[in-house]
């Protein structure tokens, strides 16, 4: 049990009793007149960075579980695009045939089961600092850590 600043006891969870605005059976006061309108206009960019983070955490945490038609990645490659995420990177998929394709465009030798290859062809496309590390994943495609933004646009590997 926690004791909160009027001396009211509850769980030490925030919003556990009553509606969104309750500590433990006491109210608390945030200064913010919109509470639970939505998305306040400051916390805009801040929710969409968690939100990409999320998403990413979501991908690496789906090649650890369910059924496998490809080798998995390794611990190692799922800590290295974790490190790349936590210093603000975004993981996107990419099929083996797209990068096939770019790679045709751009006259480049590409090896489908190649990590290294793709890392290439994609730096080539997108340039060397957006595109972060490759690896892999369970269904054959390539799982790909890339900037956020691309000359200040959002940058979606699979629309491009």
């Amino acid at each position: 049990m926690v004791t909160n600043a009027k001396g009211q006891s509850g769980s030490g969870k925030w919003g556990v009793s009553g509606s969104g605005g309750s500590y433990g059976g006491g109210t608390y006061k945030t200064g913010n007149k919109n509470k639970g309108s939505g998305t306040a206009t400051g916390y805009a960019t801040c929710c969409n960075d968690f939100n990409q983070k999320a998403a990413s955490w979501k991908t690496l945490a789906s090649q650890t579980k369910g059924a496998a038609s490809c080798p998995r990645p390794t611990p190692a490659q799922l800590n290295t695009f974790g490190n790349w995420i936590n210093k603000g990177a975004v993981v996107q998929t990419v099929t083996a045939t797209k990068v096939n394709n770019w790679a045709k465009t751009n006259k480049m030798n590409f090896t489908k089961s190649s990590p290294a290859s793709c890392k290439t062809v994609l730096q080539a496309k997108f340039g060397k600092t957006c595109i972060k590390a490759v690896c892999r994943n369970k269904t054959g495609s390539f799982l790909v850590a890339t900037t956020p933004t691309v000359k200040g646009k959002t940058f979606n590997i699979s629309k491009c």
